[in-house]
């Protein structure tokens, strides 16, 4: 009798063991999922040098004036509820003489709605869509900063708790103020809305 006490002893230790292994593993590997998707979106928290280094050097990696720092696929990958996103655009003078701030101007545009986007009103809406901008949307703003024949912006945004899932494309167009105000650049991004998860 003493050894079957025994033996169920041992028998419910290792039980025990086992299942704290197993759920250090899911914890560990719950982890690892958050971390990566987590670490998709290449947002900026302010324009310092090594952003600005990495903005002018997609100005020669894409032949073009304007570029935006969010890796190869231009998406902002943002959780509801999760900090702020910055992302980071620059634009460079066509003739390469020297910029100012008041100078080269741009002006982000949302698509129109496709049925699919957050702006159609089967998911946002219009003004659903533009709340998401903490940056004025359809207006001519300022570069935040200069160096040089470049310039460099920051486009906040913002997405609450309880934001339904969708996707929009960002127009960025670039003029010159001191060449009759005519648009000489323009580029996009798509900003992507996830599922609210545990993380």
């Amino acid at each position: 009798m003493n050894q079957n006490k025994k033996a169920a002893i041992e028998l419910s230790i290792g039980t025990v063991v086992i299942i704290v292994l197993a759920m250090s593993m899911l914890i560990l590997g719950l982890v690892l999922i958050r971390n990566i998707f987590t670490g998709a979106t290449d947002s900026v928290n302010i324009l310092d040098d090594k952003v600005q280094s990495a903005i002018v050097s997609l100005f020669a990696e894409e032949g073009t004036d304007v570029a935006v720092l969010l890796g190869p696929d231009r998406t902002a990958k943002i959780k509801p509820g999760s900090d702020d996103v910055t992302v980071g655009v620059g634009s460079r003078t066509p003739d390469g003489s020297e910029a100012d701030r008041k100078r080269l101007q741009y002006k982000a545009t949302l698509e129109n709605p496709t049925g699919n986007n957050c702006v159609s009103p089967k998911f946002l809406g219009d003004r659903g869509a533009r709340a998401l901008f903490k940056t004025p949307l359809d207006q001519w703003i300022s570069f935040d900063e200069f160096s040089g024949a470049n310039v460099f912006a920051s486009i906040e945004i913002t997405v609450k708790k309880g934001t339904a899932t969708c996707s929009q494309k960002i127009f960025i167009d670039v003029r010159d103020t001191e060449n009759n105000n005519d648009e000489f650049a323009g580029t996009f991004f798509r900003l992507e809305i996830l599922k609210e998860g545990l993380f």
